[in-house]
């Protein structure tokens, strides 16, 4: 019970024993822990606060009470742990993290400073920042001093304890108000040594200020000079050089140009980032104008709220474009012209069907309008650290790229930095690259072993069906990126395989799935072997195979599964590729044992294969490795799962901290743009290359003093595209110079008009209409039926319900692992196939109960009439209509319907498949005569054991009137 809680206490003990003294709570302690653990814990603190907190703590995680963990944080809030307390609640503890380094600098100058201070003066300007019990504690010092110790003795004792008291505080403001209190005291010299002369370096690469407010240099300055005079710019800056830093500038700017018809909207594309701009935005006007409103929307917050209240209530919106998107769509906002600017952070993903690029085909064709009738459109800045998009081969084909960029910016100014480049070059440091070539495997007997048991498996598909008349990909080496296209392709294919006998196209088609199935993990082990440990991808192939066992798997799985249980051993060959990562290691933090690195990788797997490596390493283990993936819902028995919100905020926070609690990062591309990383000074890139963009970007991540970048493959042409973006790089700083240097050029070179008349001749083709007509959806897996269009009813625009309970006859559900809330919908529990494929979820909504809610993704379409099959991977690209859901929709008969429903889900698989399932003879016809009957049947049982009810309860009734009082 609360092993969460557990592993997060102890994930961030840190912030707890630094802060928490457990005498202040020990009525929690005598309530939950035993008498001699408290007094244990009291009697350390008498010696170290710090290590009675750790005692304390550990004690607590050893708890397994119902309600310990509410009545832990029940009585921080009552000792005004409001700080540590809200951190508790929602794991986050960047707030308390910010203040770190100020408690470093305090413990640093103690000695001199404690020498210096008047508790007592002091102590009438801090009551904000320290808890009334400590006051009082500080000044009864004085009375338990013996009066044989000189005058100072019992002063000097106060001083200690109320800089020991300032050092556990976990109020964010208390640093500021100790300046100010030293101020008002005249303390100067005090003062002086929480002000040193040597500046530091704020976070968002701003000057130092006070506070949270980010002050510009002048080379940040230069950057912001074309927005400050009213101009659309494209700022393109390095990574670290505080980019954030002049959109905050740029906003401060333009609030006091437009006053009260400023409207501000600050764009991030990842939720990661978003988080980390909103808290900059937050701080800065917090301490430059605490009038000026901000809010923040990102994920789901934008279906939650309206977009139009929060545009009229605020100042500046930061967002993820989507967010903007869904609000234009929805008409919470008319047009751009209720903003006056909008800022587009990582700006050079405005391309395709980007949320940016959208936004701004909405601006542009707003611009080009003839019925603009002079609306004023938003002043539009991107930021970005490189415009070097698409495919180029040299310098014209470069400008090209840039000038359509621009264009879809509608900016005809790319801002760099010209005059201050040596105050640029002190603060930006760029990583030195290097390569290093390594050996592949001469021999591997895990490859032979996997490559006999995939061959043998597509001799197996080639017997039920023709699988190489499916896919035109040739070439297709086992272990491969195309061979993972050639099962999707096949698969795709295979939903849509049609033959004359049903019985013989479902089996066919659920044979040929768990086929494919098998070679596409397989084809992954392969990959995870070629890059980790043979341990590792031996994992991910166990687990895969568990997995199947578990869910009752058919005559063919069985036999698939044999093919691993009987061949697959636990040999294993060293890889080189891991011997040479962990010399670079090795030597890196023997060198210098402060290194802070991130390993960039492909795959989720891989993160999770290199992290337990790392882990299992005598060598390595001191890194105390965390992983950092995105959130996306794909399938994998490892951390590739995704990682939510709260998760990579304790990541990021432990690699952050000062502590050194984690030393290295391994993280997929969610961490290879915006992510604020100042402390790294080590980046691996682990067969890792991209595009120019994602090289800049990646680079970027390493922003300490003497930083290196380190590529390590076994792929010379891999080697050679990383060379081949450092010199297109230089190609496109020759571009921009160029541009810059011939505004005329850039001029000729706007598609502004050219690409708003392909957008209207797309839009004057006539949209199709969904077509009426009866349509079944068949399990893309097995081909059975699961229900017909007709019972489809639409909810909000996005949630497809079946009205048919007797689909929960042809599936079984489970409970959902996480059961919450999203749009009205309460997800309740998960519904699956006979044959295992997810088909969606079961949810309530308001009162009504077991409402089926399909992806589209699980099914194929089949027309009744034509018998044609489609395959559809979203609903918004299903060609039928739908009906919308309405509530005079649910009978008054769904109840008993919805019993047995639950009835039939509780039945085991094999019965529910031949429930299900028709004899072979059977047209589809008897099939639903057959469901019909099974339906009216339970409904006769249902009346029969209501009327039974009915007679007993009244015979009941009839004894009670006869029985004495």
């Amino acid at each position: 019970m609360y092993e969460l809680e557990k592993s997060n206490l102890q994930r961030c003990s840190k912030y707890v024993i630094h802060i928490l003294r457990p005498s202040y709570v020990k009525g929690f302690m005598t309530t939950y822990l035993q008498p001699e653990v408290a007094e244990r814990i009291l009697s350390e603190e008498s010696k170290s606060v710090t290590a009675a907190a750790q005692v304390f703590l550990d004690q607590v995680c050893l708890l397994d009470e119902l309600g310990w963990y509410q009545a832990l944080l029940d009585a921080l809030e009552a000792e005004d742990y409001k700080g540590l307390c809200e951190a508790l609640k929602g794991w986050d503890f960047q707030t308390l993290e910010s203040t770190k380094e100020h408690r470093v600098l305090l413990d640093r100058i103690e000695p001199r400073f404690t020498k210096l201070i008047k508790p007592r003066d002091l102590l009438l300007h801090l009551g904000d920042c320290l808890r009334k019990r400590e006051c009082e504690e500080i000044l009864a010092v004085s009375y338990i001093i013996q009066p044989t110790l000189n005058t100072n003795s019992w002063t000097n004792s106060r001083r200690g304890e109320l800089t020991d008291c300032l050092k556990r505080s976990d109020k964010q403001n208390w640093f500021k108000l100790l300046k100010s209190a030293l101020f008002s005291c005249e303390l100067t010299e005090a003062l002086q040594l929480l002000e040193p002369d040597t500046e530091e370096e704020e976070r968002g690469g701003g000057e130092k200020s006070r506070g949270g407010e980010k002050k510009m240099r002048e080379y940040q300055r230069e950057l912001a000079e074309p927005v400050f005079q009213g101009k659309n710019t494209v700022i393109c800056a390095p990574t670290g050089c505080g980019k954030t830093v002049v959109a905050l500038a740029i906003c401060e700017q333009h609030l006091k140009v437009k006053g009260k018809g400023a409207k501000v909207v600050f764009m991030a594309t990842k939720v990661d980032v978003f988080n980390q701009q909103y808290k900059l935005f937050q701080e800065h006007f917090q301490e430059k104008d605490p009038d000026i409103r901000i809010d923040g929307l990102c994920g789901n917050q934008g279906d939650q709220l309206s977009m139009k209240v929060v545009m009229e209530n605020n100042d500046i919106i930061v967002l993820t474009p989507q967010i903007l998107v869904n609000a234009m769509a929805r008409g919470e906002v008319p047009s751009l012209s209720c903003f006056s600017l909008l800022i587009l952070d990582e700006c050079h993903n405005t391309t395709g069907k980007h949320p940016y690029n959208i936004i701004m085909t909405s601006y542009l064709d707003a611009k080009l309008s003839t019925e603009q009738n002079g609306q004023h459109l938003p002043q539009i800045v991107g930021l970005t650290a490189s415009v070097g998009i698409g495919s180029f081969k040299n310098q014209s084909e470069a400008e090209n790229n840039i000038c359509q960029l621009c264009a879809s910016l509608d900016s005809r100014i790319i801002s760099t930095i010209h005059t201050n480049t040596d105050e640029l070059q002190s603060y930006v440091h760029t990583p030195d690259k290097e390569f290093f070539l390594v050996q592949k495997r001469h021999i591997d007997p895990f490859i032979r072993i996997i490559h006999d048991i995939m061959a043998k498996i597509e001799g197996l598909a080639k017997t039920v069906y023709n699988i190489e008349s499916l896919s035109s990909i040739e070439n297709r080496d086992y272990g491969s990126q195309k061979y993972e296209q050639w099962i999707v392709d096949v698969q795709k294919k295979c939903r849509v395989l049609q033959l004359k006998d049903q019985e013989e196209e479902s089996r066919v088609c659920r044979a040929l799935y768990n086929y494919t199935e098998h070679l596409r993990k397989y084809n992954d082990a392969l990959i995870i072997n070629e890059d980790a440990r043979t341990k590792d991808a031996l994992e991910y192939l166990s687990s895969f195979i568990q997995q199947v066992k578990n869910a009752g798997h058919d005559k063919t799985e069985r036999q698939l599964t044999a093919y691993f249980d009987g061949r697959v051993t636990r040999g294993q060959k060293e890889n080189p590729k891991l011997d040479m990562l962990q010399y670079i290691l090795e030597e890196q933090y023997r060198q210098n044992d402060e290194t802070k690195s991130v390993l960039f990788v492909r795959t989720r797997a891989l993160a999770d294969a290199l992290k337990s490596w790392m882990e299992e390493s005598d060598s390595l283990k001191f890194l105390k490795p965390g992983v950092l993936i995105g959130r996306g819902r794909k399938s994998s028995q490892l951390t590739g799962s995704g990682m939510t919100l709260n998760s990579k905020k304790g990541v990021l926070d432990s690699f952050k901290s000062f502590d050194n609690q984690s030393k290295i990062l391994i993280a997929t591309s969610v961490a290879d743009e915006g992510i604020d990383i100042p402390q790294c000074n080590l980046v691996l890139m682990y067969e890792y290359v991209g595009n120019v963009v994602k090289m800049v970007q990646v680079r970027g991540r390493g922003r300490a003093q003497g930083s290196k970048c380190i590529l390590v493959s076994d792929k010379k042409d891999r080697i050679d595209k990383e060379k081949h973006n450092m010199e297109k790089e230089k190609i496109v700083e020759r571009a921009i110079r160029n541009l810059q240097d011939t505004p005329t050029e850039m001029l000729r070179k706007v598609f502004q008009r050219g690409d708003k008349v392909c957008r209207d001749m797309v839009k004057m083709v006539p949209e199709r209409p969904r077509t009426e007509g009866s349509y079944q959806l068949l399990c893309s897996k097995c081909k059975k039926h699961s229900c017909y269009t007709d019972d489809i009813r639409v909810l909000q625009d996005s949630h497809h319900i079946v009205l048919d309970p007797t689909l929960f006859s042809r599936a079984r559900t489970e409970p959902h692992p996480k059961p919450k809330g999203f749009m009205g919908l309460v997800k309740t529990r998960k519904l699956f196939c006979h044959c295992g494929l997810d088909w969606g979820i079961v949810a309530s909504y308001l009162t009504i109960q077991n409402l089926p809610v399909l992806k589209i993704e699980s099914f194929v379409v089949k027309n009744c009439v034509t018998e044609q099959q489609r395959y559809y991977r979203k609903w918004r690209d299903v060609t039928f209509s739908m009906k919308t859901f309405e509530l005079t929709d649910i009978a008054d008969s769904w109840n008993p319907c919805e019993s047995l429903s639950l009835r039939l889900s509780s039945l085991s698989p094999l019965s529910l498949s031949s429930l299900s399932q028709s004899p072979p003879f059977s047209p589809p016809l008897c099939r639903s005569l057959f469901m019909c009957v099974c339906v009216c049947v339970c409904v006769v049982v249902s009346l029969l054991w209501n009327k039974l009810f009915d007679m007993l309860f009244y015979k009941i009734n009839s004894l009670q009137l006869i029985l004495p009082d």
